[in-house]
């Protein structure tokens, strides 16, 4: 039987990606998994992309628990929640674009949204400034507005479902049906108290939720007078700017008939930035909510993505990992070989599986990959061992495969695992180089920078002199193929030009 056809795409994907879990799927619907984005009490989020589609645009793929939908009602009511939900305006809100409630777990799948948690924000740079308080108050008040006029509530607004991007906030999630204990037990800081006693979603009960999300970015903290008091009793409003205590604090109201409509909100909301921004500024195009963002929301610097490819197939998708992925200091990305010199060297030494590819450049001998003249030289650049990271020269070992070492290597190897599989040729294996702007760096797993870096036909990411030298102030070990300008001068000891660094790394098997 002939192999299924298969197409190669990269996908730009976020660094905290974690790897797939033992027993996790490949793929869900047409989807193709590629890692787990996060996992909680109501399900598991995977990144992925729709094998159907040639863009390669990244996705959220959502997985339920069983016991979501145990009983046909359960799955009726979890099928008109999210028919609601992709009906709502996705410019703020991020709803699904495709679900399958029949599935033996249910699923669905959003687009990836970029950005950093709200929480987390806080946690790491402290309350936000009144400017930037306020936009996040109106583009949080928006989404209510937008999932309000389709007679949804959201159920779960959190400050982990808020994200806060380079182009402004962007909501995530909504409470499904069957979620109401988990979110009691959970969300309690954020939540009504009609709520936690159990109601179910409803316009007022987010109203109260945006006013705590708003405290908390004001002031870092829930808007509770003592740890363990429901977010209703003495909300804590020192920090909240003045001008918009008194939505806040009636959007606090126990009662949800006190409280204000999403209305009442933004139209306090961009009374308040009124107040402050003064009338001298250029007028901006869009609404009253898009003013406020396109003046205020500044400074939020996305987290970058890295490429990886992935392959996908006639039937079940697979990814063979083309970039930097990082996860809890772990480099959890594949990577690809390509051609030419390095890919005949990759399978002389098991590091791809099958014969090299045909070329003509010739495969480096035994005493080449240990540094002869004639042929490439195989080193390890250590940034821990270099004396001058900045201005150079810079410090490489000349190393061969230790004869232990698999002949096929994990493809998840971290770096300092990597390297250790590799030795030094010699006592005299450590030397000096020149690293210039002119020098070639073709770079893959473990020193790609990040996104904005193309691959070649073979399965490299082009790279500057200076993004690898940027790489060795602060980076893991890299194991290197390299060409120098020259001679070795007769002692040995001046510093030789590197002209070519191509990385050498572990891949999967076939």
């Amino acid at each position: 039987m002939s192999r299924p056809s298969e197409r190669e795409i990269t996908v730009l994907v976020p660094p905290h990606l974690d790897p797939l879990a033992p027993g996790d799927p490949d793929s869900v619907g047409p989807y193709v998994l590629i890692g787990r984005l996060g996992a909680g009490g109501t399900g598991t989020v995977f990144a992925a992309i729709d094998a159907n589609e040639a863009s390669g645009d990244l996705m959220a793929v959502k997985v339920l628990h069983p016991w979501s939908a145990e009983e046909p009602e359960d799955r009726a009511r979890l099928r008109a929640r999210l028919a609601a939900l992709a009906d709502v305006d996705g410019r703020t809100y991020v709803p699904p674009v495709a679900f399958d409630v029949q599935a033996r777990q249910p699923w669905l799948v959003m687009p990836y949204v970029a950005g950093l948690p709200l929480d987390g924000f806080v946690d790491d740079h402290g309350p936000l400034g009144r400017g930037r308080l306020i936009a996040l108050a109106a583009a949080v008040g928006e989404v209510l507005s937008a999932l309000h006029s389709k007679q949804v509530a959201h159920g779960d607004l959190t400050p982990d479902n808020v994200l806060l991007s380079g182009r402004g906030p962007r909501v995530l999630d909504c409470a499904l049906p069957g979620e109401g204990e988990l979110l009691r037990r959970n969300a309690a800081p954020w939540t009504a108290p009609e709520r936690l006693e159990g109601g179910e979603p409803s316009s007022p009960a987010d109203i109260f939720s945006w006013a705590a999300i708003a405290v908390f970015a004001a002031t870092g903290r829930p808007p509770v007078a003592e740890e363990g008091a429901p977010a209703s009793a003495s909300p804590w409003l020192e920090g909240v700017p003045a001008e918009m205590r008194p939505i806040v604090r009636r959007a606090l109201s126990e009662d949800p008939r006190d409280r204000p409509t999403v209305r009442e909100v933004l139209g306090s909301t961009i009374a308040a930035w009124e107040a402050i921004s003064g009338s001298d500024a250029a007028p901006v195009q869009g609404t009253a909510v898009t003013q406020v963002l396109s003046r205020e929301w500044r400074g939020v610097v996305e987290p970058d993505r890295l490429p990886r490819l992935v392959r996908l197939g006639t039937g079940r998708g697979r990814t063979a990992g083309r970039g930097l992925l990082i996860a809890g200091g772990s480099v959890v990305a594949l990577a690809l070989i390509g051609g030419g010199g390095l890919a005949a060297y990759a399978a002389a030494n098991g590091l791809l599986p099958g014969p090299a590819a045909p070329t003509a450049s010739p495969s480096p001998s035994p005493s080449a990959s240990a540094g002869g003249p004639e042929g490439p030289t195989i080193v390890r650049f250590d940034p821990a061992e270099q004396e001058n990271p900045a201005d150079g020269p810079w410090v490489y070992t000349q190393v061969e495969r230790r004869p232990s070492a698999p002949a096929t290597p994990a493809a998840t190897l971290a770096p300092d695992a990597w390297s250790e599989q590799w030795q030094p040729v010699g006592e005299d294996a450590e030397r000096k180089a020149l690293i210039t702007e002119e020098t070639e760096v073709l770079c893959a797993r473990f020193c790609v920078p990040g996104p904005g870096y193309v691959e070649d036909d073979r399965g490299t990411f082009p790279m500057e002199g200076q993004d690898f030298i940027d790489y060795l102030a602060w980076g893991q070990p890299v194991i290197a193929e390299v060409e120098f300008a020259g001679p070795e001068d007769e002692g040995g000891d001046r510093p030789r030009e590197l002209t070519r660094i191509v990385e050498v790394y572990p891949t999967p098997p076939d």
